[in-house]
């Protein structure tokens, strides 16, 4: 089970294969050095993570390098001479298009726990403003704080402590807290409504 920072670190790198698809579409010289830096990259953050998916991405990592020796992968096919750049390159492109089908089944279900967990989070902000619970004692300039205040009055609260029991379950207290925090800061909820 992931948590929230370390899903997001995922995603990150993710985001980043358009920027190389785009090296690729520049004919850039660079492009399956980037490629691999990238890998090694996803690779030590996935392996970080305890995710057995790291070493299919090391495993396209070598068929990347060989590739650069003249090695033809399977499934790579050329019109007109296959030069040394052209192998390169499409397997290059292949591997990136590999692992980020990889990469996001194996991300499936910890986004699809946090996306939960951000409707509940929504869900029992919008109730405890409907039921008028306010923290009493806001402190300025203690985010965290008042975080955490706001999660013993919902834990607190019999009508909401179900829900806040569910969140915890679904992504544990400090992933919580997260998303409590970005409901707010989304403008979701007022700490304090006049």
């Amino acid at each position: 089970m992931l948590r929230i920072v370390n899903l997001e670190e995922i995603e990150g790198l993710l985001l980043r294969i358009p920027k190389l698809v785009d090296r690729l579409e520049q004919q850039d010289p660079e492009f399956i050095q980037e490629v691999k830096r990238w890998l090694i990259t996803l690779e030590q953050v996935l392996m970080n993570n305890r995710m057995p998916v790291g070493g299919s991405i090391a495993a396209l990592r070598a068929v990347l390098n060989t590739s650069e020796h003249g090695v033809i992968p399977a499934g790579i096919v050329f019109n007109g001479k296959p030069t040394s750049r052209k192998i390169g390159n499409a397997t290059a492109a292949d591997v990136l298009r590999r692992t980020s089908e990889l990469v996001s089944n194996a991300l499936r279900e910890d986004s699809s726990r946090i996306a939960e967990a951000e409707r509940l989070g929504q869900q029992l902000l919008a109730i405890a403003r409907s039921k008028g619970l306010t923290l009493v004692e806001i402190s300025a300039g203690e985010p965290i704080q008042n975080i955490k205040k706001l999660w013993r009055t919902i834990s607190a609260d019999s009508n909401l402590s179900p829900g806040a029991v569910r969140l915890e379950s679904l992504i544990g207290r400090d992933d919580a807290l997260i998303v409590l925090d970005r409901v707010i800061t989304a403008g979701h909820y007022d700490l304090n409504p006049a």
